[in-house]
């Protein structure tokens, strides 16, 4: 068998051994916490990217499709009824972000020029002229570039739903009717036909269904089975707010409220089959009691959040980020 040979010690080895073992030399700790910094935030158009919807369209005719609000080339109300024949069925998407020191706000609206129904409006009295239904998304900072989705909220008609999409999110002045449902990393969301009311559970959607991704060009459905359609977004406050002023019979907007002093319009101006039906992004009244106002639900969606929801963890009401409120002179400017 083989002799091992013993490993020679030099003294400097020895000494610091015996150093050690003698309770001199401190021993190395094993519980260090290691710290990650915090990644830089996602700006707000990545972020308005990276929430953006998929959206099931459901389809009856080319007035289902998403388009823009100006589809016919000028920004009058009351004409989109007749020009929706001829006007650019291109898919646009507007949104917002609003942030403060813990969330994210996310809005993004549908309009169609067209709300209507199965039967002929003469027949139906349910039409009206322009029609824009919204969702919000609602994410919690968390130290990462994107923070993370806790809930989704959507308008259809007369009702806001909230949908959670973690078990901080609980009831509060909505009952949860369902949960979050992902598709491909994004938040889905189901559009009826006809009145194009938005709800965040799976729907059958017939007699068609044109499913709308978020992409850097706005496409036209194929037809209304098409299952990949591209939609831009739009900066609801580069676009529907620089026109906030324009109020009256034959321009974009009618119907003025006051919201906290400030004077809004709360329709878009319309004629067809029923004057002044369709609300924008700020001018929504519904499921608001008297806890809010309408025009929190887009103006100050913390606020909302706090009376829709019960949320377990941090909700701040500082905004860090809400052009609206400053260009109402409702908040001063951040440093």
């Amino acid at each position: 068998m083989p002799m091992i040979k013993p490993r020679r010690v030099g003294p400097i080895a020895l000494w610091l051994a015996l150093w050690t073992l003698a309770g001199c030399m401190p021993a190395i700790p094993t519980n260090i916490e290691v710290t990650v910094p915090s990644e830089p935030p996602a700006t707000l158009e990545k972020l308005a990217q990276h929430y953006a919807p998929v959206i099931y369209q459901g389809a009856a005719s080319d007035q289902d499709y998403i388009t823009a609000v100006d589809l016919d080339g000028d920004w009058i109300g009351n004409n989109n009824w007749e020009n929706q024949l001829s006007g650019d069925l291109s898919a646009y998407v507007y949104y917002s972000v609003a942030e403060t020191n813990s969330h994210w706000f996310l809005f993004y609206s549908l309009y169609h020029a067209h709300d209507y129904t199965e039967e002929p409006c003469e027949e139906s009295d349910g039409c009206h002229e322009n029609d824009m239904e919204s969702l919000q998304v609602v994410v919690a900072k968390d130290g990462t570039s994107h923070g993370h989705l806790q809930a989704l909220l959507t308008l259809a008609h007369s009702h806001i739903y909230l949908y959670p999409f973690d078990d901080a999110v609980r009831k509060g002045a909505l009952r949860p009717d369902g949960r979050v449902q992902l598709v491909e990393g994004h938040p889905a969301v189901w559009v009826e036909i006809y009145g194009h009311g938005i709800y965040g559970r799976p729907a059958i959607l017939v007699p068609g269904k044109v499913t709308y991704r978020v992409g850097d060009r706005a496409e036209i459905p194929e037809d209304i089975h098409d299952d990949n359609v591209s939609y831009e977004l739009l900066s609801i406050y580069d676009t529907l707010w620089q026109h906030r002023t324009e109020i009256g019979p034959g321009q974009m907007f009618d119907n003025p409220f006051d919201y906290h002093g400030q004077i809004l319009p709360a329709s878009f101006d319309g004629e067809n089959w029923g004057q002044d039906k369709a609300n924008p992004p700020w001018a929504y009244n519904q499921d608001i009691d008297r806890t809010l106002l309408r025009g929190d639900f887009f103006l100050d969606p913390a606020k909302a959040l706090a009376y829709f929801a019960t949320l377990h963890g941090e909700l701040s009401r500082t905004y860090v980020y809400n052009p609206f409120l400053i260009d109402l002179g409702l908040q001063a400017s951040p440093e």
